[in-house]
């Protein structure tokens, strides 16, 4: 699954924000390569996407709203419950979303949704728009093809929307998502090597990893006398662990997940904060060669080392938040934006805070005055 754009209203406190994951114009000698739907080289889509912005500007939140959307669509039979959790997103009486995006076959796909949240319980009014994705068309040229296709009533909704979009793969990740991993759909014997790979680096006394033979969907981590399980995705004893060798343990399985190129979508948000700088930029490597064709990468961090990647400028974005007329508002911007030549550095623009993305500490300042007065 390829996101291309997200426009959200009203939506866990985001209000007329929009994010695009396309790009116009052709990447000479890029590292990232097939950053285009596959026989559909004009049809360009951002790969993978290194997403910063300050603490509380809608990183994790976005996440959350794409997961959210894209459980409801891929929903098969739960529409009742994720359509709850799509009502609760909404943080008005109306609020909105629309989302473009591609699945199987070369169709490019439009929902939009208004949500009504009362007093009496949610509803929700839909809208869905599909275009054929020709040899030579680009993501603009399709949006002007959108048409609407009918909306059947009753119970066959999803049955008829699951069989035009087909099964969604996405793995989303971060810190409180989940009370356990989601190794369902991993390989044993994939995630048993990533396992060994990933916290082996973090913690060298975490070497002697292995799958119990008594104990279903069990792996077993060995220190010495102590032994560290993870049983049905859930981490018995943790801890016995650092924070860093923890999420090390939910960004092996994320990594693990992506090794089996299927065409997903993955948004992988601040697993590294307890990590090294240099082993998370190895990691996301890692990461970019497991990103399927026609398949993402969304990546939050606040690791301003990430900077320094190879990466095309548009790969770079952010988020931020502005106050406007009384209210705090958040917005997206590219790199790609503003620095139009081959010389500009995103380092140092995210430095000079060109993006506008970096937190205002002048309330620090205030504190520190107050200090020296004392």
């Amino acid at each position: 699954m390829v996101v291309l754009d997200l426009k959200l209203n009203n939506i866990y406190g985001f209000r007329d924000f929009e994010i695009n994951f396309t790009y116009p114009k052709k990447i000479v000698n890029s590292i990232l390569e097939g950053e285009h739907l596959e026989g559909r080289e004009r049809f360009r889509y951002k790969k993978a996407v290194v997403l910063m912005g300050p603490n509380a500007a809608g990183k994790t939140s976005l996440g959350r709203a794409l997961r959210n959307i894209i459980r409801f669509l891929n929903a098969d039979g739960l529409q009742y419950l994720y359509s709850k959790d799509i009502v609760k997103m909404a943080s008005a009486d109306e609020a909105s979303f629309c989302i473009d995006f591609v699945n199987y076959g070369n169709v490019l796909h439009r929902v939009s949704a208004e949500i009504y949240n009362g007093s009496s319980g949610g509803s929700f009014n839909f809208t869905y728009q599909t275009a054929e994705i020709e040899q030579m068309d680009s993501y603009e040229k399709c949006v002007e093809k959108l048409h609407n296709c009918p909306w059947p009533n009753g119970d066959t909704f999803f049955e008829y929307f699951n069989s035009e979009i087909g099964p969604i793969d996405f793995r989303f990740s971060y810190p409180e998502i989940e009370s356990s991993l989601n190794l369902s759909e991993t390989d044993p014997q994939v995630m048993l090597k990533t396992l060994r790979a990933v916290i082996g680096t973090l913690d060298p006394t975490l070497q002697d990893v292995s799958i119990s033979k008594d104990l279903k969907n069990t792996f077993i981590i060995r220190r010495k006398d102590a032994e560290i399980i993870i049983q049905d995705g859930k981490l018995l004893n943790p801890e016995l662990l650092s924070s860093g060798t923890r999420e090390g343990i939910d960004v092996a399985a994320f990594l693990a997940s992506m090794q089996v190129g299927t065409p997903g979508f993955y948004y992988c948000d601040e697993h590294f904060s307890y990590i090294q700088s240099d082993i998370e930029r190895r990691i996301f490597g890692l990461m970019l060669d497991r990103v399927a064709p026609n398949g993402q990468l969304i990546f939050t961090t606040h690791n301003t080392d990430m900077l320094d990647l190879n990466l095309p400028k548009h790969s770079y974005m952010f988020l931020r938040k502005k106050l406007e007329e009384g209210e705090y508002r958040v917005s997206a911007i590219s790199a790609s934006d503003i620095l139009k030549r081959n010389t500009d550095s995103v380092r140092r623009a995210v430095e000079n805070d060109v993006f506008s993305s970096l937190p205002d500490d002048t309330l620090l300042d205030e504190l520190e005055e107050g200090w020296h007065h004392e």
